[in-house]
């Protein structure tokens, strides 16, 4: 499937929102241009796609944000269908209620405030407050239950103090994902506007996880939207 087809899906998940949006020729925009959609396919396998989708906005700083989703399955449509079924389940419902002053019926992102409290930072003490939308936490196990969950609160608290403590103003956007196999690390990517953010990832691998028997992952999107100035 093209990524034309991609944009109808999303047009369709925008409509099905009750969001006013238009399907144009080369990606999906809300009426108010306050948020836009581009998506784009590689195949990865004979039985696996990569989805990924580009979220552009005038109020994020970076342009575009991208998303990356994989998808597998016997039939290119599985593939694509799983792929995006992680878009909405995860950053989806985060830009439209962060960038598109839409609120579900049942609020998928949560929203709080976050805050500097460093004094060294008074120079931008205007720009010390985010309003964050943060995605659901998405898990992904071979058991029952994920190994990695009850640890992932602890982890969410840590990366606040990092984030409130590092990151200079304006908004931003963080990824987040873990996972381990058989009790052991195998990958720890903490994404901070596309690019990677070392001292997050350092802060995901130093954690105390149970990494749990056969495949864990975990994963989360953040959406930090500076409060009183840019």
């Amino acid at each position: 499937m093209a990524s034309h087809e991609v944009l109808d899906m999303i047009h369709g998940a925008l409509i099905a929102h009750g969001i006013d949006a238009v399907r144009r020729e080369q990606d999906v925009a809300i009426r108010s241009e306050q948020l836009r959609f581009d998506a784009e396919v590689f195949e990865t396998g004979s039985d696996s796609v990569l989805l990924e989708i580009y979220i552009f906005s005038p109020l994020l700083d970076v342009q575009p944000v991208i998303e990356s989703f994989a998808g597998i399955g016997e039939t290119r449509e599985q593939q694509l269908n799983q792929a995006f079924e992680k878009f909405l389940r995860g950053v989806f419902h985060v830009a439209i209620e962060g960038l598109a002053d839409h609120v579900c019926d049942n609020m998928q992102a949560d929203v709080e405030v976050w805050q500097r409290s460093s004094t060294s930072w008074k120079i931008w003490r205007n720009d010390a407050r985010w309003k964050i939308y943060g995605g659901p936490v998405i898990s992904q196990a071979t058991t029952e239950l994920c190994s990695l969950t009850p640890g992932y609160q602890a982890f969410y608290a840590k990366l606040e103090k990092l984030f409130t403590a590092s990151v200079p103003p304006g908004s931003h956007f963080v990824r987040t994902f873990l996972a381990g196999l058989n009790g052991t690390l195998i990958r720890a990517e903490v994404l901070l506007d596309n690019a990677v953010w070392q001292d997050g990832q350092n802060l995901a691998a130093g954690h105390d996880w149970d990494y749990g028997d056969g495949y864990q992952a975990i994963r989360q999107v953040i959406l930090a939207l500076p409060i009183g100035g840019t």
